[in-house]
């Protein structure tokens, strides 16, 4: 009973660890993503007061 009780706690940890590791993931892939939608959005401009 004990070894069950530990093998479901190593169990639980690790995927808490899973999903922190996801998350973390996800947050650094949109922060990823709006700077380089900033950036695009400062080429778009210069392009176009190139123009103008």
């Amino acid at each position: 009973m004990l070894a069950i009780l530990i093998a479901s706690a190593i169990a639980a940890s690790l995927l808490v660890e899973l999903g922190l590791a996801v998350t973390r993931a996800l947050l650094e892939t949109t922060h990823d993503e709006h700077e380089d939608e900033r950036q695009m959005n400062s080429v778009f401009k210069r392009t176009s007061d190139a123009v103008h």
